[in-house]
């Protein structure tokens, strides 16, 4: 119960931290939390009960004055321990690839620009209905692109739509491929110290376009300057079933 507590502490500040950083939680990761502290609960009954069941033994331990509690109390416990374990072993589940524990980063949206409503929902019927896989929003400076790709980034996060990732990367006037390439593998979960450390562009390509042509994903990119190679930054072409 112990190492079980743990976990549950490593992941609830996990949780708090990318909560702060404007993230949401998955449901089940809410769920799992929620079993960890019930069988807690459970347990710390078990243990209060413990010198009651002690003092029912006889004969060095090896009988008991009331069989019928015994054998309940002692099969509580067994069921107990198997659920602790249980969870212990689903909790690397929970935060698998299958399952990442946060779900889209909902951005700051200033007031729509009047008009937009019509281009926004071209936009989202393209991205949900039509099957389209790459689309652009193109424009002069100030009219508003970041604005009307802020919105169906953040109708994600009501409306999953069967994705498993909604990622949104700044591109800017520098373009680098490995600055959009360790964007990406934040937001995927990939980008610990042996990403940053072990990995050249190509190999980090390769390594998300395994991890990438498995998923349903959609890839906002915005402040765009130039055409940026998405093969070479590791960008799986869009097919049914990514």
């Amino acid at each position: 119960m112990e190492e079980l507590r743990a976990r549950r502490d490593d992941l609830s500040r996990r949780v708090t931290r990318e909560e702060d950083r404007g993230l949401q939680r998955l449901a089940e990761i809410q769920v799992w939390l929620n079993r960890v502290d019930t069988i807690e609960n459970r347990a710390n009954d078990l243990l209060s009960a413990k010198n009651v069941e002690l003092q029912r033994l006889c004969l060095c331990s090896f009988c008991s004055k009331s069989l019928v509690s015994s054998y309940r109390y002692g099969k509580s416990v067994f069921l107990t321990l198997r659920e602790v374990e249980k969870l212990k072993s689903s909790v690397f589940e929970v935060v698998s690839e299958k399952s990442q524990t946060f779900e889209v980063a909902e951005r700051p949206l200033q007031h729509a620009i009047v008009g937009q409503e019509t281009m926004l929902g071209k936009a989202w019927n393209h991205l949900v209905k039509d099957g389209v896989g790459i689309m652009g929003l193109y424009g002069m400076g100030g009219v508003g692109k970041t604005t009307l790709l802020t919105q169906p980034n953040n109708k994600f996060s009501d409306e999953r739509r069967g994705f498993d990732f909604v990622i949104w990367v700044v591109v800017s006037k520098e373009f680098q491929v490995e600055k959009i390439q360790d964007e990406i593998a934040r937001k995927i979960g990939l980008g610990g110290e042996e990403w940053r450390q072990q990995k050249d562009t190509t190999e980090k390509g390769v390594c998300l376009y395994n991890f990438l042509k498995k998923k349903r994903f959609v890839l906002f990119l915005d402040d765009l300057w130039q055409k940026v190679d998405l093969a070479k930054a590791g960008v799986p072409f869009p097919t049914v079933e990514n």
